[in-house]
């Protein structure tokens, strides 16, 4: 299994990445990398050196039952996030559900729109697939990003969609997830957090996600075994019914100076490939490695807003 061969490799954090399309385009701007280049060499050393965070996570395949398919799927942020977040990032299928097998045309776009200062990353194409490894029902989308390698670009996350070319947007649930730590360190460990939930009291389909953060291991005395604390948000006009989240810690971080240029680096694209069901099995199923949270999400996670 992989989740027990990466521990003998340094650890990079990978995402997939979405950008908003047409919509507004006289208000919005183009991501500052797909237009200049600059995403891969924006880091100062001196500003920090946390590691790249990245995340995939699980959505309900949405074109049952006779339903129009979707053609686009939107991870909305708050501000202007564009610097942080990479162009051209070589994405397979299980971390793009609408690339073909073949794995081309796949990279997702970044927008930021001044008007309401949001940076949209969008994923799009004519086919939606069940991308999920090993099969099962259900759609993955995957991310990489590195604010500015200072803090935690997934807290920063407002709302995912799915849109269509002539019906409303669908919102789905998403959560923020948030860590204080320092900006530098030579100590840098990853955690990989899950969370998986439904927007249904009663149950239903589940959103999940595994997430890799990046945290400094505790060395105070009697701190052995202490786990950092994570904040979870909900940003969403949904309530979110929690059920289940763990953790997996103590992953190393990635040892390739290019993965402090550019999260899109080749140890975080290895390392957010393993970001599933197979290589990290979710709480509660056989051979899962996760730990349950010392800080746990609550049970339900109201909207924020």
């Amino acid at each position: 299994m992989r989740t027990l061969i990466r521990t003998s490799y340094a650890f990079v954090a990978a995402a997939a990445v979405i950008t908003a399309v047409a919509c507004n385009s006289s208000q919005q701007v183009p991501a500052i990398g797909n237009v200049t280049g600059q995403a891969s060499v924006h880091h100062d050393k001196t500003k920090g050196n946390r590691p790249a965070e990245l995340w995939n996570e699980i959505l309900p395949y949405p074109c049952y039952s006779g339903q129009k398919c979707p053609t686009d799927f939107e991870i909305i942020f708050k501000g202007n996030v564009t610097a942080d977040i990479p162009s051209n990032i070589p994405l397979s299928t299980h971390e793009n559900a609408f690339c073909p097998a073949s794995g081309s045309g796949c990279d997702p776009s970044v927008t930021y729109n001044a008007s309401n200062n949001t940076t949209t990353v969008e994923y799009s194409g004519s086919t939606l697939y069940h991308n999920r490894v090993g099969g099962a029902a259900g759609v993955h989308f995957g991310m990489m990003a590195a604010r500015n390698y200072t803090t935690n670009i997934k807290g920063l996350a407002q709302s995912t969609e799915w849109t269509y070319p002539s019906s409303q947007a669908a919102p789905e649930p998403v959560v923020s997830i948030n860590s204080t730590q320092p900006t530098t360190s030579k100590s840098w460990k990853y955690a990989v957090v899950y969370v998986a939930g439904t927007t249904s009291k009663s149950g239903g389909a589940e959103y999940a996600t595994w997430n890799e953060i990046a945290y400094v291991p505790k060395t105070t005395p009697g701190s052995s075994g202490q786990q950092p604390k994570f904040s979870f948000t909900n940003y969403g006009s949904q309530p979110i019914y929690v059920t289940s989240s763990g953790g997996v810690f103590d992953l190393p971080v990635p040892t390739d100076p290019e993965c402090l240029k550019t999260p899109a680096c080749k140890e975080n694209l290895t390392l957010l490939s393993e970001l599933e069901q197979v290589s990290y099995p979710p709480p509660f199923y056989s051979g899962s490695p996760f730990v349950a949270l010392q800080h746990p999400p609550k049970r339900m996670l109201p909207p924020a807003k």
